[in-house]
């Protein structure tokens, strides 16, 4: 009756966790940061800072509303993001390009998502007024190349507002 009896039943889950532990740690040590924005302007980046996507401003929350319906339910993520894509798409086409933003970041499909910001960045380039949308555009686009070209042509876009008048010039 004097025998001890050993609790050897928590090693072994502690050694796997520790396993995990090592790991995840080695994978985030081993992954590449992703690439931060390309340069742009830096009048235009505070003129974009000063911008805010507020869907619960008058006219915004029906537009929240379908982003909401859009990006929920239990569906497959292309059912999702095809749905935001379309949501993007017609806020982008009436002119509600704060809207057309939010959509377009919910979706996770990299090739929906940089589609809609593309068509955000074209939108936004209609006037000097609503270019600074099209740098959220730049900064949504998870395409590296993409980003770098439509910097590119937005750098000559807003070269060219602020040698007009910089409010409005074609």
């Amino acid at each position: 009756m004097g025998a001890r009896q050993k609790a050897t039943g928590w090693k072994v889950p502690l050694l796997f966790c520790g396993a995990m532990l090592v790991l995840v740690g080695l994978g985030a040590l081993l992954r590449t940061p992703p690439a931060p924005p390309p340069e742009l302007p830096q009048p235009l980046m505070d003129k974009a800072r000063a911008f805010a996507i507020d869907l619960d401003a008058p006219g915004g929350r029906p537009w929240k509303e379908r982003i909401v319906s859009a990006a929920s339910g239990f569906v497959a993520p292309e059912v999702k993001a095809e749905r935001l894509a379309a949501v993007a798409a017609e806020a982008t086409a009436q002119g509600r390009l704060d809207a057309a933003c939010a959509a377009a970041v919910q979706i996770e499909d990299e090739a929906r998502r940089d589609a809609a910001f593309a068509g955000v960045f074209r939108a936004a380039q209609a006037s000097c007024a609503s270019l600074p949308w099209a740098v959220f555009a730049v900064h949504g686009v998870r395409g590296r190349q993409l980003a770098e070209a439509l910097a590119g042509e937005l750098g000559a876009r807003w070269r060219v507002c602020e040698g007009g008048s910089g409010h409005g010039a074609p």
